[in-house]
């Protein structure tokens, strides 16, 4: 009976570690999209080029903490929380269409749109992740990589 148990609870656990990481998605609805600027001590975020007005959806599925305009040159932006302490935030969208408190669908529904709010130079989403709620004391970035690696929408040169 032991074993059937702890191999019950293997599976859970494998069910659970696996369609976590498959969760993850691309978030610009746009195959032809790159990477212009990648995670790095001196930026930790990915920037992402694609055409102003390219659909932005969520990496994972999950709760807007926060949706609107903020002067710290991200400009007009949403903040996702996909619970255990992860977030999600995605900077110079042209507009957002997500609000506080709505429960949005990991890579399939509309956050909001590339743009050059805040201070961008051209086009793109920067899109950061987070262990911990966005700039508060204790919380951290962490490289978006695992977090986007699949999805509708990753371009072909990143599979």
């Amino acid at each position: 009976m032991k074993r059937i148990n702890r191999a019950f609870a293997l599976a859970i656990a494998v069910t659970f570690v696996f369609s976590s990481v498959a969760m993850a998605a691309w978030p610009v609805a746009n195959r032809s999209s790159y990477v212009s600027r990648g995670y790095s001590s001196g930026h930790k975020a990915l920037d992402i080029a694609s055409p102003r007005g390219t659909r932005v959806v969520p990496i994972r599925s999950g709760k807007t903490v926060f949706a609107g305009y903020k002067r710290n040159c991200g400009g007009y932006q949403v903040w996702v929380s996909h619970g255990s302490g992860l977030y999600s935030a995605y900077y110079h969208l042209s507009r957002e269409t997500s609000w506080r408190g709505e429960y949005v669908s990991g890579g399939s529904e509309t956050i909001g749109y590339v743009g050059t709010s805040g201070c961008a130079s051209g086009p793109h989403l920067h899109v950061e992740v987070w262990r911990g709620y966005p700039w508060r004391s204790g919380s951290y970035r962490v490289s978006p990589w695992r977090y986007v690696d699949s999805g509708t929408y990753l371009p072909y040169r990143y599979r």
